[in-house]
């Protein structure tokens, strides 16, 4: 970021800032949008090299993306330093608000812990503010709190930046341009994040919709094409016993068809004597010898037996009649 304090330059670097931020929060993947955070850094805030690490489930940070340079890419992209090592970091050097800085004369303290880094070593500044290649900017991404306003909520991850082009340290302007880049891009991590979760859960249920259907589907054809006959019933509440679905096999052995059992509840249909022992079966379950009466009149023996429920009201009853 371009330090001169013409108001050219700041709208220019404005614009620069404004499409980098549209371009995060577009983008179609959290992947996509990870890249895209590190390459706004490169293309939009003044620096030659930008990584993002990103706080994974177990509270580590992994590199998931760099711009800027290919051979940094390919060394540390994917490797993963230890929470205790960033918080250790993050609690080192000046503090910029939210931004930390570490100069080269306290980054070599550093240099054998487990975070992956791509730094080098240099002449020491000659001027003030000239940035050495081992001083260390690290601006960490906080999504936003839970009261809004914002307060910072939890860690997302760490931006890194090393070498702005115009080879100094960042002033006011650069820092707050990099704080605020660093925050809408937690936000846009973290909604990339939501995204993601939300269609993983889509596929989830989409594959479990899939086997239910394909469940129910070799349900109704077990129920409606069985030998025996078959019936599902209410069980419990005002209307217990009450026959919510017959097979053709029952309906042609009790001589009555589908529309007219499903008036009927078990206990209009067992013999007067026998109601004692539906209730028993219908509450403990088992197998019983009912007598269940015909279009006719006539009684005819059959085994009953109840079987899992598919939902707590609906449970399976067979009928094998009584040879």
């Amino acid at each position: 970021m371009e330090t001169e304090s013409e108001p050219y330059v700041r709208l220019a670097s404005l614009r620069q800032l404004h499409r980098a931020m549209a371009d995060m929060n577009t983008a179609r993947s959290l992947a996509d949008t990870l890249q895209t955070v590190a390459d706004g850094v490169v293309g939009a805030l003044g620096y030659e090299l930008a990584c993002v690490n990103l706080v994974r489930p177990d509270g580590d940070l992994v590199v998931a993306a760099l711009s800027g340079n290919a051979a940094a890419e390919a060394l540390i992209t994917g490797r993963v330093g230890s929470r205790a090592s960033w918080d250790r970091r993050l609690t080192m050097g000046e503090r910029w608000g939210d931004l930390v800085f570490i100069p080269h004369t306290e980054g070599w303290v550093l240099d054998d812990d487990d975070v992956p880094q791509w730094y080098t070593d240099g002449p020491a500044p000659r001027f003030e503010d000239e940035w050495h290649p081992s001083d260390r900017l690290f601006a960490p991404m906080y999504a936003p709190g839970p009261q809004g306003g914002g307060t910072s909520g939890e860690l997302v991850g760490v931006l890194s930046v090393d070498r702005p082009r115009n080879g100094r340290r960042p002033g006011a302007w650069g820092r707050e341009a990099l704080q605020m880049y660093a925050f809408q891009a937690a936000i846009a991590i973290s909604n990339a994040r939501l995204r993601s979760n939300m269609q993983r859960a889509l596929v989830r249920l989409e594959r479990e919709q899939q086997a239910l259907r394909a469940s129910e589907e070799s349900f109704r054809q077990a129920f409606e094409y069985a030998p025996s006959g078959m019936a599902i019933a209410e069980m419990g509440g005002e209307q217990h016993g009450r026959i919510l679905r017959t097979n053709d096999a029952l309906c042609r052995l009790l001589g009555r068809p589908a529309s007219a059992m499903r008036r009927y509840s078990f206990s209009d249909l067992v013999h007067p004597e026998d109601i004692g022992t539906l209730l028993r079966t219908s509450a403990e379950g088992g197998r019983a010898e009912l007598r269940l009466c015909r279009r006719d009149g006539t009684y005819v023996l059959y085994l009953i037996n109840k079987r899992s429920c598919r939902r707590n009201y609906m449970c399976l009853y067979r009928w094998w009649p009584d040879d």
